[in-house]
């Protein structure tokens, strides 16, 4: 039966629906429901139609080919508590669903394989899932501008994996869930710069199991490598993270000396996060808010204290990463422009395609340390932002907008604070609708910059 984690706290604070735990809620929408693992033919529905997520168990809509799957390792943090994994060539997993868009939640890593991917019976796409990172219960593709109606994503294992991957690795292939008509989630870092940290957090990296932590065990030399969270035992010690979004999530883990934290949204009422587990759990929802006011900052503080669940032996503290939530469109670094086909982003100058070594958006990104080279991205609506880096071998680029320059911006960092798949390094509304034009420029020859994706709001 597909488990769900039991909420340590619900808050109503100003119509803002505020709860905690891994099982069934990890969804933009919460609009699933779950039901056994299967492996065989579903009771299907004819199709979902109602926005939001729905599990890899859902046997109304999902269809895993019989004895080729099985369950994924359980000490990660899978929405809704479970996922599936198979490293059999030929097996496949269906999503019936109505919409017009839909998003393949699974894992990326180093034992990853290649998938294909494709929407009723059409061209399949290949999905190299390899990275560097561990990431699990994390966006592995969307597919935008399908035709009102019905239709069925089909999931295939190949066997295959990149050429980058370990000669031992299987080529596995995780299915966690699926989102339909999904809103932008940006996956923020535990030392996003816009999360201030009072008091004594220090990295995980001095203690084990670094790369199962988000953005974990990876580093570019002369880098350090990064631990991929932040932890405390300290009481009163807190972490506020600035953001903009109609919701918010917070990952973390659990294990057998991890104390009580409470959590607040915009300075309200304070809601207790038990992470206490017998056995160890990485990369974990624990506490989400829904319902924000769009286009205003607003607060997640989470604040470590002396209290701990009785089979505890310890009061530690861990912050993994954040799900910041905003409407919108979401384009990857090569995807392409519904009007016309062709990319939406085009590259001029020297750069380099697909960086997998970061946690970037849909699994890769593109750089360039060329002055002059370019990124220049069309789009349709009102507002868009730039989603890039920040961190200490980023450099600066120069903006323009429809032509006019909108100065340069440094997005040099000191270690450790690094941001992947920020949204805040540029953006822009109030546009009148219609066609327009973002380049990004790069500066300097000593320093990258980043292309991950571009987020454009009051499109068609």
């Amino acid at each position: 039966m597909k488990r769900y984690m039991t909420c340590v706290g619900v808050l109503l604070l100003a119509g803002v629906l505020v709860s905690c735990g891994g099982g069934g809620g990890d969804s933009p929408g919460d609009g699933g429901s779950a039901g056994t693992t299967n492996g065989g033919s579903p009771g299907n529905n004819g199709g979902v139609s109602t926005p939001g997520r729905f599990e890899e168990s859902d046997v109304r809509v999902v269809t895993l080919s019989p004895g080729h799957w099985r369950p994924a390792d359980s000490k990660f943090g899978w929405s809704g508590g479970t996922a599936v994994r198979s490293e059999v060539v030929g097996a496949t997993a269906t999503f019936t669903f109505s919409g017009t868009s839909v998003t393949w939640i699974g894992a990326r890593n180093e034992d990853a394989g290649i998938a294909l991917v494709s929407v009723d019976g059409g061209p399949a796409k290949r999905v190299d899932l390899y990275a560097r990172p561990q990431e699990r219960r994390t966006p592995v593709i969307t597919l935008h501008d399908l035709s009102p109606g019905q239709h069925t994503l089909t999931i295939q294992v190949t066997g295959e994996k990149n050429s980058a991957a370990p000669s031992t690795s299987p080529a596995v292939v995780v299915v966690d869930a699926f989102d339909v008509e999904a809103p932008i989630v940006s996956h923020l870092q535990d030392r996003d710069p816009d999360a201030r940290y009072s008091g004594t957090w220090t990295s995980v990296d001095n203690i084990d199991h670094s790369a199962n932590w988000s953005g974990g065990g990876v580093a570019s030399a002369p880098e350090p490598p990064q631990g991929g969270a932040t932890f405390t035992t300290t009481a009163g010690d807190t972490v506020t993270l600035t953001f903009r979004g109609t919701s918010i999530a917070w990952q973390s883990g659990r294990g057998p000396d991890f104390g009580i934290a409470t959590v607040q949204v915009d300075g309200g009422a304070p809601v207790d996060v038990d992470t206490f587990s017998s056995t160890p759990k990485f990369q974990e929802v624990l506490f989400k808010a829904a319902g924000l006011a769009a286009n205003v900052d607003h607060t997640l503080t989470i604040t470590a204290t002396d209290r701990k669940n009785p089979a505890s032996t310890g009061t530690k503290i861990v912050v993994d990463a954040f799900d910041v939530t905003t409407p919108g469109r979401r384009f990857q670094e090569d995807d392409l422009n519904p009007r016309t086909g062709l990319p939406a982003t085009t590259y001029t100058g020297a750069w380099t395609f697909r960086n997998v070594n970061r946690v970037w958006s849909e699994g890769a990104a593109h750089t360039s340390q060329q002055p002059g080279a370019r990124a220049t991205f069309k789009f349709t609506g009102t507002g868009v932002s730039y989603i890039g880096c920040q961190k200490n071998s980023i450099g600066p680029v120069r903006i323009f907008v429809d032509g006019v320059d909108k100065g340069v911006i440094n997005n040099f960092f000191d270690h450790p604070v690094e941001a992947f798949q920020h949204d805040r390094i540029f953006s822009i509304d109030g546009l009148a609708f219609g066609e327009h034009e973002l380049v990004i420029e790069a500066v300097s020859s000593t320093s990258f910059i980043v292309v991950d994706a571009f987020d454009v709001r009051g499109g068609p």
